[in-house]
């Protein structure tokens, strides 16, 4: 067999890291024992909200590299508040014979200052920021890239300030296939400043899978859900199990009401924690995918926070797509629009057009492009699957 591009290596493939599993407390929302009513009362009727209402505006910063570096200049306070460094980012794409993206390659990142590890996710792409993964490290690093059984070595530079050039790791010899399954996970702020889009929310959710599945007939879809409030609240988070019953989740969905929460920020961090370790994503290489809503910045608590979140995502390959709702403060944007860069997903948020829920706060952006969120999120989960990842409307890659 010819060896990957890029100074390969004859060396054993990398040992697969363990997996730590931190264990939280939750309310289990399970699918079979929600049964809907025979005949529900009209006053529940009038309360669900039909589909396709609530509009939204994406923000693809991984693609608008130059108008993000703007944005992260003109906030420097809710960098340093939540210690997020943006500014540097060396991307990566690994690619079949034919220049296809590939999926769930293993990448090993090794610098003097330490090691990250990274899977790619459906088109291929992994995007290092130093700031966040390795604040000390620069100059020369070997990326090992481990993909259907082949492996290599690639020397290259992570820069002191500023982006790297973009590396393109081409493995000869192996195809890229469709994907055949989604694991679409979901994290639900449920306190009381969730109430007025939350019902929408759900009821769009049934649409919006059936609608990916329309597109993608061949692809197995799993869908699973995490819901948290505060530590002080008498139900702090609620989980659904990974299920391929969509009825059965929807219907279990519903019996979450938002309840709880009283001052304005929230245990994002321990939803960020359950979801991603609490939820039995697929070991193989399923597309993952995790659509956090809310409204709120997350308590200080310590321990696990969204910063070891998006790393954990980076090394399970789980694309954190986040969605601010009414209500939410610049932090909240920073935060947001942080964690969709690190995984190359836009930052979603949902806009006063559709006339529902509380005000909502524009992005501090020159351009947006204001969709039904059932429409943005149905069209970034089906491009994301067809290998092209997520991106605004009519921008499919083709900047990088």
């Amino acid at each position: 067999m010819a060896p990957a591009v890029g100074s390969a290596s004859s060396a054993p493939a990398a040992t697969s890291a363990t997996i730590t599993t931190r264990t939280t407390t939750t309310v289990e929302v399970t699918v079979d024992s929600v049964r809907p009513e025979p005949m529900p009362e009209p006053v529940v009727q009038q309360q669900l909200a039909p589909a396709r209402l609530l509009t939204a505006a994406t923000v693809g910063d991984h693609d608008r590299r130059g108008n993000y570096l703007e944005y992260l200049a003109r906030h420097p306070f809710e960098a340093q508040r939540l210690n997020l460094d943006m500014t540097r980012r060396v991307r990566f794409r690994v690619e079949d014979g034919q220049g296809q993206p590939l999926r769930a390659a293993r990448l090993s990142l090794r610098t003097q200052y330490g090691s990250v590890e990274a899977r790619t996710r459906a088109d291929g792409r992994w995007d290092f920021f130093p700031g966040v993964d390795l604040p000390n490290a620069s100059g020369s690093a070997i990326l090992r890239v481990e993909a259907h059984g082949r492996v290599a070595d690639v020397q290259v530079d992570v820069p002191v300030r500023g982006d790297g050039q973009d590396v393109v790791v081409r493995v000869p010899g192996v195809q890229a296939s469709h994907a055949r399954a989604l694991d679409l996970g979901f994290l639900i702020d449920v306190t009381g400043s969730m109430e007025d889009e939350l019902r929408y929310v759900n009821r769009e959710l049934t649409d919006i899978v059936s609608r990916v599945r329309a597109e993608s007939p061949e692809t197995r879809i799993r869908v699973g859900a995490v819901f948290y409030r505060d530590r002080g609240d008498s139900v702090p988070l609620q989980r659904i199990a990974f299920t391929a019953d969509v009825r059965g989740f929807v219907n279990a969905m519903q019996s979450v009401s938002a309840s709880g929460g009283g001052d304005y920020p929230e245990d994002l961090d321990a939803g960020l924690d359950t979801a991603i370790h609490g939820l039995d994503w697929s070991q193989d290489d399923s597309v993952k995918v995790l659509v956090v809503v809310a409204d709120a910045p997350p308590q200080r608590y310590g321990g696990f926070t969204y910063r070891e979140a998006m790393r954990e995502s980076s090394r399970l390959g789980i694309r954190i797509l986040p969605v601010a709702a009414s209500g939410a403060d610049r932090e909240v944007e920073f935060l947001f629009r942080a964690m969709g860069t690190y995984t190359a997903a836009p930052y979603v948020y949902l806009t006063d057009d559709s006339g529902i829920g509380n005000p909502h706060m524009e992005a501090d952006t020159d351009r947006v492009a204001v969709e039904y969120f059932h429409d943005a999120l149905t069209r970034l989960l089906v491009e994301d699957l067809r290998g092209r990842g997520m991106h605004e409307p009519g921008m499919f890659g083709e900047r990088g």
